[in-house]
C-alpha cells in the first residue's frame, strides 16, 4: 500500500505497474545478483524547480542495508544532472515508521501533512517532506 496506494491490491498486478510506469519519470531500478530489490520513480518534474520522488519500494530481503539510501542517492542525482533542480519532494503515510526515518535520516523535512482516505475510507496522514539539495 505505502509505495503505490492508489492501486487495487491484492495483488498488484503487472497492468497496473504498467499504466503507473508510463505517466512517471525515471523509473529506477537496483539490481542484486540480477534480481529487483528497489524501485523508485518520479511522478512531478518542475525542471530548474524540483522533482518528487514516489512508488519508492525497497524487497523486504534488502531493507536496512543501504539500498533505500543508495536508491533516494540515485533520484536525486538524476534530478539535480537532468533536470536541474534545487530540491526533491516526496510524500510518506504516517504509519510507514521505515521509510519516515529513512527521509529523515537523509535530509528530508516535512512540510505539510494530508488528510488521505482510502478504499475502505480509513483516514491516514500523508506528510509531504522535501530536501534542498
Amino acid at each position: 500500500f505505502f509505495m503505490f496506494p492508489k492501486a487495487d491490491f491484492p495483488p498488484l498486478t503487472i497492468d497496473q505497474l504498467k499504466n503507473t510506469i508510463k505517466d512517471r519519470f525515471d523509473s529506477t531500478v537496483v539490481l542484486f545478483n540480477n534480481e529487483v530489490v528497489g524501485f523508485a520513480n518520479f511522478y512531478e518534474v518542475r525542471e530548474s524547480q524540483y522533482c518528487a520522488i514516489g512508488n519508492v519500494i525497497v524487497s523486504p530481503c534488502f531493507r536496512n542495508r543501504g539500498v533505500g539510501t543508495f536508491l533516494i542517492n540515485a533520484m536525486e542525482d538524476i534530478g539535480k544532472k537532468k533536470y536541474n533542480v534545487s530540491e526533491l519532494h516526496l510524500s510518506c503515510f504516517d504509519a510507514n515508521t521505515s521509510g519516515l526515518l529513512l527521509y529523515t535520516k537523509l535530509g528530508y523535512k516535512p512540510y505539510e501533512i494530508e488528510k488521505y482516505i482510502n478504499k475502505e475510507n480509513e483516514v491516514s496522514a500523508l506528510i509531504e517532506l522535501k530536501k534542498v539539495l
